[in-house]
């Protein structure tokens, strides 16, 4: 039997690798271990999850929009989307939607780690300003760049206390 943890570490080493070939400059936030990257406009947070005891998947999610207006319209339109899109999916967070899809870590490669970024980007970034145009929000770079970033938020955080 795979040792869990191991495999984990194992799946975050490849994919840790595979980002820096494949990005500039991923960030990786040292407190989550999560990876965050910038596919032409789409903002992507890249993790390594527990899928079972032998098993792990990177998930790959696209802040899609923020502080959208939730009614039963939107709610029923991601639904259906999720079921006409053929690979990831739709969430809502409070007022926060997110697309993700996930890749199981023993089939994680080069090739699939970034078709799987493409869609979720490309999926993301082709509904985002629908969804802001009928729904309200904002998109996720508009968010970036009205709160300065992750790194200016904490900044604020840090001297508000």
């Amino acid at each position: 039997m795979v040792d869990a943890k191991n495999h984990i570490e194992a799946v975050h080493a490849q994919l840790a690798e595979y980002l820096d070939e494949l990005f500039d400059d991923p960030y990786l936030d040292e407190e989550t271990r999560h990876y965050y990257v910038r596919y032409g406009s789409t903002v992507l947070e890249i993790s390594v999850e527990p899928y079972g005891p032998e098993e792990a998947i990177a998930l790959v999610m696209a802040y899609c929009v923020q502080g959208v207006n939730v009614t039963e319209g939107l709610l029923v339109g991601l639904l259906e989307l999720n079921h006409e899109l053929p690979i990831g999916s739709f969430s809502l967070v409070g007022t926060d939607i997110f697309f993700s899809h996930a890749i199981f870590g023993r089939s994680l490669d080069r090739k699939n780690l970034l078709g799987t970024i493409a869609a979720v980007a490309t999926i993301s970034d082709d509904y985002d300003n629908r969804i802001v145009e009928k729904y309200g929000g904002q998109t996720a770079l508009e968010r970036i760049r009205e709160t300065g970033g992750r790194a200016q938020r904490r900044k604020d955080a840090g001297t508000s206390n």
